[in-house]
């Protein structure tokens, strides 16, 4: 086997190995449209072509019998729309720009005359989707780069912004653990990077959580962050509120990088209410960025391109030290007496269709009976939760000894991205997330 097919093989395997887990869901955007003559016939057979202003890759596609053309799996990004056909003009578009889950219409209108005539349109198009119903909000990089996201006591996560899109409700609090989206359940949203599920830990439902404190995505390695609020399609079916779906950067055709040092101090910092001192608060969150073309022997031809992307971000947290005051479960609710919660038990055994919805009866004074958790698996575990030592059912529990109520207080995080373009119509890509505690 010749030396430079075992290299495009090799480095093909690389991006395999760098996925943590195979692409369950799409989170690609599409163009597509119809290409018709002045009386708006359809004119089938014309060459229709798409070229990426950030990375200068092509694809080519022709019009159907119905004039119909598509292009799916399209990276966000700026796009330029080509088509020619014998006997008209060719048409150019310009300024065509792509969000996640984008699906984009750009229906092109050929005038007769030469294809070296040009009719060239340069008005931006809105994505505007009149494909389906989805309802979404999006967080791009400009939004990243121009709002504030400060270090404070925790590692920085562009999902922060979540929160201020249209439909996303935390109450009162402003914290994503009460996030709730279109009036759905709390922590009922799922979370998706770069198409692989990103649910993990003990709040495993919850998308707010799982990208913003138990997998932070960095500011500077995120490519976008949309929010499907509504009506988005059958393949987020594990969501029973918002869906978050984000993607890494990706490298382009020039090279760029940035270093970062967010910083927060003691001396900084105001004395808390009450007390006598200022804790210490010592926080350091840098880190560095590269992207660009790898113009390296058989990755980079006149057929075959590679751009890459990686990003560095470490954290090193001293102080924050306390006693953290939790919710647990009293001895009556273990037993399943919930008379003192203020919110109704449902049976879920009485679930039944009424008038087209699903309706459930309460529990008889909200006491779940014996016989229903005799056998539960909560009984396993439960007898290590703790009973409560402050009043009341929420907040009834302060940790005895102090600890660190930061989870990545030494940490390292790495995002590597490697895109490879075969051709006009394959795109391979590889992604590498890794977030760890030096100690």
């Amino acid at each position: 086997m010749p030396p430079s097919r075992n290299l495009i093989i090799a480095v093909l395997g690389l991006c395999l190995l760098l996925a943590p887990a195979s692409l369950a869901q799409s989170f690609n955007a599409s163009i597509s449209g119809t290409v018709t003559d002045p009386s708006g016939a359809a004119v089938p057979n014309a060459e229709v072509t798409l070229t990426s202003v950030d990375t200068g890759s092509v694809a080519k596609t022709t019009s159907g019998q119905d004039g119909l053309y598509s292009f799916p799996n399209l990276q966000r990004g700026g796009y330029e729309l080509k088509a020619s056909a014998a006997g008209f003009r060719t048409f150019v578009q310009r300024g065509i720009g792509i969000s996640i889950n984008d699906t984009v219409r750009v229906d092109i209108k050929l005038e007769v005359g030469t294809e070296t005539q040009v009719i060239e349109v340069s008005a931006n198009v809105s994505p505007i989707n009149s494909d389906n119903g989805e309802l979404k909000g999006t967080v791009t990089p400009e939004t990243i780069q121009d709002l504030p996201l400060i270090v404070s006591g925790a590692v920085r996560s562009a999902t922060s912004f979540i929160i201020l899109q249209p439909g996303v409700n935390t109450g009162n609090s402003g914290n994503a653990f009460n996030a709730r989206t279109n009036g759905g359940l709390q922590s009922g949203d799922e979370a998706v990077l770069d198409g692989a599920s990103a649910q993990e830990g003990a709040m495993a439902q919850s998308g707010y959580v799982s990208l913003g404190t138990d997998m932070p995505v960095s500011p500077e390695s995120v490519g976008e962050i949309s929010i499907l609020s509504s009506n988005y399609e059958p393949q987020y079916g594990a969501s029973l509120s918002g869906q978050i779906v984000a993607t890494t950067k990706a490298g382009t055709n020039q090279f760029h990088g940035s270093a970062y040092w967010f910083h927060r101090n003691t001396d900084f910092n105001a004395r808390p209410f009450g007390a006598n001192s200022r804790p210490k608060d010592l926080e350091h969150d840098f880190g560095w960025s590269l992207g660009g073309p790898a113009k390296l022997p058989v990755l980079w031809t006149s057929k075959n391109k590679t751009f890459f992307f990686v990003n560095y971000e470490g954290y090193r947290f001293k102080g924050g030290v306390n006693k953290p005051i939790l919710s647990v479960p009293t001895d009556k609710m273990k037993q399943g007496d919930f008379s003192e919660w203020p919110d109704p038990i449902f049976d879920p055994s009485t679930s039944r269709t009424v008038n087209g919805q699903v309706v459930r009866d309460q529990f008889p004074g909200n006491v779940i009976p014996q016989n229903r958790i005799a056998n539960s698996l909560a009984n396993a575990w439960l007898k290590f939760v703790p009973s409560p030592n402050r009043p009341g059912v929420l907040h009834n529990y302060e940790v005895p000894l102090p600890v660190t109520t930061i989870a990545f207080a030494n940490s390292n995080g790495w995002d590597l991205r490697v895109d490879e373009y075969v051709g006009n119509k394959d795109h391979f890509a590889g992604n590498y997330h890794y977030r760890g505690c030096r100690e």
